[in-house]
């Protein structure tokens, strides 16, 4: 069994424009006996949000708290607590919290290996 708190997860603080913290909680870089998956959290302040962007992994969200749009390629949702989305490799996405209280993403991408960046920029 792997276990990972959030509390104590490697994470870092992205500035405006695009405000959030990004915190890893599973990584092959991390964890031994993890080869395919890499987690962690987004935490979006009120009125954060992230860059747009696209990446070779494809990467599924879950919404634990607050609400946020997600846009994946041209289309967009506002999701809620509960709600999961997944964006495939290669297309461009974008969270964004427009409301007046944070939002706490799950996000788990396939293979692992972008969370590398979280983890270097924290040390």
């Amino acid at each position: 069994m792997i276990i990972a708190d959030a509390e104590h997860a490697p994470g870092i603080r992205i500035p405006p424009p695009y405000e959030r913290e990004l915190k890893v909680l599973l990584s092959p870089e991390l964890q031994r006996g993890l080869e395919t998956i890499a987690s962690g959290l987004t935490i979006l302040p009120p009125g954060g949000q992230s860059d747009l962007h696209e990446h070779d992994e494809g990467e599924m969200f879950y919404v634990i708290s607050g609400r946020c749009s997600i846009t994946v390629g041209d289309e967009e949702a506002t999701v809620h607590p509960g709600t999961a989305v997944w964006g495939p490799p290669h297309v461009p996405h974008m969270l964004k919290n427009p409301g007046s209280e944070e939002c706490r993403i799950l996000w788990v991408i396939s293979p692992p290996g972008r969370e590398r960046d979280i983890i270097e920029q924290s040390k």
